[in-house]
């Protein structure tokens, strides 16, 4: 996902654990020369279910779905 909100561009970039039984995306805005981490969509193995974790901060709705639907896209259900 690559996105542009007023002055923030969102991306997304995988993540997966193997280990600790997970696969998603985590989301990151990028503004006035900063990288944050704003946000993760994850598929956990132990309970089934995707979860959606966001780190301290707004983050516009119509770019959360964008995240829940790319990581329900792309994440394989084993």
């Amino acid at each position: 996902m690559d996105f542009t909100w007023g002055r923030a561009r969102y991306t997304s970039r995988k993540i997966k654990d193997v280990q600790q039984g997970y696969e998603g995306f985590e989301l990151v805005r990028q503004q006035d020369g900063a990288d944050l981490r704003v946000a993760s969509v994850v598929f956990w193995d132990a309970t089934g279910q995707f979860w959606v974790e966001t780190f301290g901060t707004d983050i516009p709705l119509q770019v959360l779905e964008e995240l829940i639907a790319e990581t329900k896209e792309k994440v394989r259900i084993r």
